[in-house]
This record gives structure tokens, C-alpha cells and sequence, in this order.
């Protein structure tokens, strides 16, 4: 194996790098390989938490197949003729 050394790290980088090799249990050199072969598209395996990407995931971005299917469920729901359960019947006319 080669050593790589890497100079004038910005601390937020370093500190990044530090926090993510004591989350993992990994040393900093291993984590700096790690994401340097994900980064490079040598593995599949990513060194952040997918939390990230399912936030993103989560934030109400819908293909055009659920986009349809809402606007169905939601005519649906116009189509009824009643108002909220807790009024009597006489007060929903």
C-alpha cells in the first residue's frame, strides 16, 4: 500500500473527519480512504449515515405516479358530503 499525505485541511474538514472516525470506531486514516474510494466511485459502501439522503428523501418530493394517486385520494375526499364528526347532523346542512 502507498501513503498519501494530505496538507492545509481546513479544521471543519479535520473535525468532520475525526467525528466520523469516533462514530465508526475507525481511525481518521482509515475514514480518510474510505471516503476517498466511495468519493471516487470504488465502493459502494458510504461513510455518512443515509439520514441525510432520507430527509431528503422525506421532504414531500413526489414522482409524477404519487403526485396522481394524491389528487385521486383528494377528490375522493370532495366528493363526500359531510362535515367534521363532531357536529350534529342538523348543524352540517
Amino acid at each position: 500500500m502507498a501513503e498519501f499525505w494530505i496538507r492545509d485541511i481546513d479544521n471543519a474538514t479535520l473535525d468532520r473527519l475525526n467525528a466520523l472516525a469516533n462514530e465508526r470506531g475507525w481511525s481518521p486514516g482509515a475514514t480518510a480512504v474510505r471516503a476517498l474510494r466511495y468519493a471516487l466511485g470504488l465502493s459502494t459502501e458510504p461513510v455518512m449515515r443515509q439520514d441525510r439522503q432520507d430527509i431528503a428523501t422525506m421532504r414531500g418530493v413526489w414522482n409524477q405516479s404519487e403526485s396522481q394517486a394524491f389528487h385521486e385520494a383528494m377528490e375522493a375526499f370532495r366528493q363526500v358530503d359531510s362535515g367534521p364528526s363532531f357536529e350534529p347532523d342538523s348543524a352540517r346542512k
